[in-house]
């Protein structure tokens, strides 16, 4: 043990492995063996060299273990001294990618020339390099087991819809499109907090038959809990009660919304189902889909590019010597090929359900009015406007813009879905959940306007125009029972139509705010 370097392969693991424990509510396990056998291939490779110039399994290991600690922090460097001036130096010279370089070189040079002098066999250091890197990999892989473990526990009290039982199947029966604009807010929302007029919009749905509930509200403020809700056309009262108020597994929700009863129902009728990766994040794709469209081009999920923005990888796309396809670029190109694939009308033999879950106008705001990429401002982030203090004029210019090219997309969607194709259509536009202009708060319940959290775009076009199962106020658990009772000779009763609050960090501790959002 105290003649092995274990540390030079523990230090090549633990980046990924503590960033994935940072993120596993969301991020699939499949994510991380790539670039964990890439990172220890890599490094096999420096300390196999080193070992022949060097003639020592230590020796080649603390060249090794630092070369990987300077590759695995140049996100951490960067992100911590952007914009730092050098103290006692001319203002254009800054801790930027090139003092990181040249500093880290330096390092190289004195370490290399220490090892090459000393003839300490370093027994000390190298057992407290491995004592070190074994306590770091074992708090990640703790996090990660116990997660993994309670998560299969979670799953566990997730019942699903049975599928079987046999009904008379219409072949007939109209495609239905569930249009989920990630975090589209009403009009008078966007007129009060935004200053924007959405009318010409509403009033080409209007002219193409839609009914728009223009008081409707989103059940919850998660997506996490607003798709699987509406899809199962219930409140999630009895999974958070068995998963309990501190729970933060979001995963027994993915379950829910790829067993939904929607889907089931559909499935006994013969739907051939639809779906894309323009929702960005694992936990909430619809993978269960018959067809489950993932972006080519790029392998690199959002995990991916997270963990390569960690690393030095990062400075060759700021210099640009290096074009890669950025997480900025790779989300645009998700958002745009999810519509460019949505226009395709399938084909008419099976009625088809298309689940066009897109994260827009939510932030990160990628697009302008008219398509062009709008500069990102900072960091690429989903997650933004958290921490935003005062100044949410940023959120308002860009949530504005990329609403406008999000409504250009729309239109040219719903004309040839309702114009193109030969089946009928039912299609229901929604968001899953409002704007955050003034969301102030996302860890706790205080400081947060509610009324435009919950306020959503909910527009419904039906073939034979007859509306008068829909009301102003409808919410999203509602949506399908509706579809369902009024198509599916279905006889469900209607939910009260309310709004339940949970903050990020506890998404079961659940607030009833339905009157805060209705005032």
């Amino acid at each position: 043990m105290k003649q092995k370097p274990w540390h030079t392969a523990l230090l090549a693991v633990f980046p990924i492995l503590a960033l994935f424990a940072a993120n596993i509510q969301y991020v699939a396990i499949s994510d991380i063996w790539a670039p964990i056998a890439i990172s220890l291939l890599s490094i096999f490779a420096f300390f196999s060299l080193f070992k022949l110039l060097f003639k020592s399994w230590i020796k080649a290991g603390l060249l090794a273990s630092l070369l990987s600690v300077m590759f695995f922090n140049y996100g951490l460097y960067q992100t911590t001294m952007r914009g730092v001036s050098i103290p006692f130096y001319p203002k254009n010279i800054q801790f930027d990618h090139n003092f990181y370089k040249w500093t880290c070189l330096l390092l190289l040079i004195i370490v290399v020339w220490r090892l090459v002098k000393t003839t300490k066999p370093l027994v000390k250091l190298n057992s407290l390099l491995n004592l070190f890197a074994i306590v770091l990999v074992s708090m990640s892989m703790f996090n990660i087991l116990s997660f993994t473990f309670d998560r299969g526990q979670a799953e566990d009290v997730v019942e699903v819809e049975n599928v079987k039982g046999a009904e008379v199947i219409d072949p007939n029966r109209p495609n239905i499109y569930y249009l989920i604009m990630d975090a589209y807010t009403r009009q008078d929302i966007l007129k009060d907090y935004f200053d924007f007029d959405n009318s010409e919009f509403l009033d080409f749905l209007k002219s193409e038959g839609f009914y728009v509930a223009d008081k409707s509200i989103s059940n919850y403020g998660h997506t996490v809990l607003s798709i699987p809700s509406s899809m199962n056309m219930m409140y999630m009262d009895s999974v958070v009660n068995k998963l309990g108020p501190k729970s933060e597994d979001r995963w027994p929700m993915a379950k829910l919304l790829n067993k939904s009863k929607l889907l089931a129902k559909l499935k006994r009728q013969k739907y051939r189902t639809v779906s894309y990766d323009a929702s960005m994040l694992d936990v909430i794709y619809l993978n269960s889909a018959d067809d489950f469209y993932e972006t080519p081009g790029t392998q690199l999920s959002l995990f991916h590019n997270q963990l390569i923005n960690a690393t030095a990888i990062r400075s060759f796309n700021q210099r640009r010597k290096i074009k890669t396809l950025s997480s900025v670029d790779y989300h645009r190109k998700k958002i745009n090929r999810a519509f460019d694939l949505m226009e395709t009308v399938p084909a008419e033999t099976t009625p088809h359900y298309i689940h066009g879950h897109v994260l827009a106008p939510h932030q990160p705001f990628l697009f302008r009015k008219d398509g062009s990429p709008r500069d990102m401002a900072g960091e690429y982030n989903i997650w933004s406007p958290m921490g935003m203090e005062n100044d949410n004029q940023w959120y308002i210019r860009g949530y504005v813009g990329q609403l406008q090219y999000i409504n250009q997309r729309l239109k040219q969607l719903i004309t040839k879905i309702i114009h193109e194709s030969e089946r009928p259509s039912i299609i229901i536009i929604q968001g899953d959940h409002g704007s955050a202009s003034e969301l102030r708060n996302h860890e706790g319940y205080e400081n947060n306007d509610f009324k435009e959290r919950f306020s959503i775009l909910n527009a419904y076009y039906f073939p034979d125009q007859d509306y008068s199962l829909l009301y102003p106020e409808i919410s999203p658990v509602n949506s399908f029972k509706v579809v369902l009772n009024q198509y599916f000779d279905e006889d469900y009763k209607l939910e009260d139509d309310k709004a339940f609050y949970s903050d990020w960090e506890n998404p079961y501790e659940l607030y009833d705010v339905t009157d805060a959002v209705r005032k």
